[in-house]
């Protein structure tokens, strides 16, 4: 009975060895790729060329409508409201806006 232990035993161990390099040939098995492979990620914008001869006149509107604001606040403190003022300002936030969002983007 011997010998029949010993070749029951041999023959165990190389299934055992047949079916580890089986498994290692084929590898462990991979985890399935995710359902949706896109994120809601934003789109990168394309870089937006700078028009710097439009920023430089609107620069120096700017400049322009701003040196022109402390004469007014003399005649303000005179009691008189000199015409345009109000436009002047608004124009001035607006021309301000445009800058930084050219600057920004």
């Amino acid at each position: 009975m011997q010998p029949l232990f010993r070749i029951a035993r041999v023959l165990c161990i190389v299934l055992l060895l047949v079916a580890v390099s089986s498994a290692q040939r084929r590898g462990f098995p991979q985890p399935p790729a995710p359902a949706t492979t896109e994120q809601a990620q934003p789109e990168p914008r394309a870089p937006r060329r700078m028009d710097t001869v439009e920023m430089e006149r609107e620069a120096k509107e700017l400049a322009q409508l701003a040196d022109a604001i402390p004469g007014d606040v003399e005649q303000l403190k005179q009691g008189l409201l000199p015409k345009g003022t109000v436009e002047k300002l608004k124009r001035i936030e607006k021309l301000s806006k445009q800058l930084r969002a050219q600057i920004q983007h």
